[in-house]
Parts: C-alpha cells; structure tokens; sequence
C-alpha cells in the first residue's frame, strides 16, 4: 500500500526540476509545479500540489476534482521552464510544445507523455492558504502580490 517506486528520484526531480500537473477534460491544461509533497495520509497515498488563485489550471481544478502530476527525469527543462511561464489563458501549451498527450486511465484528464513516474489524482481536500494562516517571513517570501495558494489533496488512484 505505501510502496512508491521510484520516489527518492520522483521527489528529486520534483522538487529541484519541476513536473507537470494537468487538470481539465475537454480543453486540458499544463502548468509547472516545483514543490509539494507526496506521502501516506488517511491510509491512502497522497499528492500535495500548491496552485495559486490566479493560475488558469485552478479552475479546473475546482470545477471537474482531477488532476494527473507528470515527473521527466533529467530531460524536458525546457518544456518545464515554459509551461512555467506561459498562461493557459493564452497559449495551448501541449500544441505550442508538442507535447503528447497521454489519456489518464483512471481520471478523465490527461498526462504529458514521454515522463518517467506519473500520478492520476482525485481531489480529497482543498486547503486555501490566507494571510492569517502563515507567519510574515513566509509572507515577505511568497506572497508579496497576495497570490496565495490553494493546497490539493489528491488521492493516488
């Protein structure tokens, strides 16, 4: 049950790299994500992503509850880096990348192919981040714009 495979180099490359997060069905978006965690919680096993209240990915997110994290080993930085930078809003990031689209097989999303570890995600809980909630260091670092974070529990399916 608490097995993952693979999970010193998935954090690795997560956490240093980047990796990709998907939401949305009929018109699915890509965004980057460089920090979260994954682990055990409620006896099941867990993905933790951050997406800010301004990002497009957000909306999907609250709207259809899935979501698929896509980790590369030691390649795509460039594809990471741009997905990074560039709005949903705007630009369809898979067509604008060339990047393949993998049909989930246990959420009705998509993940990028050509990854090394992939997680399909139901959406147990969402904690909004406020002011209130986090100390001013962290504020002065994060949040100077107010943008804060919401946290998405998401079940590994």
């Amino acid at each position: 049950m608490n097995d993952f495979t693979n999970i010193g180099q998935t954090m690795h490359e997560y956490l240093n790299k980047g990796a990709f997060l998907v939401a949305g069905k009929d018109k699915p978006n890509v965004m980057t994500v460089s920090w979260g965690m994954i682990g055990v919680m409620w006896r099941k096993k867990i993905v933790v992503v951050p997406v800010r209240e301004s990002r497009y990915t957000k909306e999907f997110l609250d709207k259809e509850g899935e979501f698929t994290l896509s980790v590369p080993f030691e390649k795509m930085s460039k594809e990471i880096a741009f997905c990074g930078t560039k709005s949903g809003r705007e630009v369809d990031k898979f067509e604008a990348l060339g990047l393949k689209k993998v049909k989930g097989e246990k959420v009705d999303t998509y993940k990028v192919g050509g990854c090394d570890a992939y997680f399909e995600c139901r959406v147990l809980a969402k904690i909004p981040l406020t002011a209130d909630m986090l100390p001013d260091e962290v504020k002065e670092i994060a949040y100077q714009d107010s943008d804060y974070h919401t946290l998405y529990i998401g079940e590994v399916l």
